[in-house]
């Protein structure tokens, strides 16, 4: 079996799994969302109008990770950011 430089690269590399609960101010909780829900390899699955999100993350390599919590970070109306869950594997 002959691996190609391309699978060498794919076996070796993690995947990136979190969940964060993000506290928002109330009256940016719909804004705030939506912004977050737009930035690449994340997703809001669920909110609640007191303003917590949570919010799931899928990336590929631990620096674009913490690049992507600090964009969350820095959302208008964000208040605070808490990883929940943080798994790495090779798929």
């Amino acid at each position: 079996m002959t691996l190609s430089r391309r699978s060498l690269v794919t076996a070796s590399s993690p995947t990136h799994i979190v969940s964060l609960v993000v506290h928002c101010r109330q009256e940016a909780i719909l804004s705030a969302a939506q912004t977050i829900a737009a930035l690449p390899s994340v997703e809001v699955p669920a909110t609640d109008e007191r303003g917590k999100l949570v919010v799931l993350l899928e990336l590929p390599d631990e620096s674009e990770l913490l690049a992507r919590i600090t964009d969350i970070e820095s959302v208008e109306g964000v208040v605070s950011t808490t990883l929940v869950f943080h798994q790495s594997e090779i798929l």
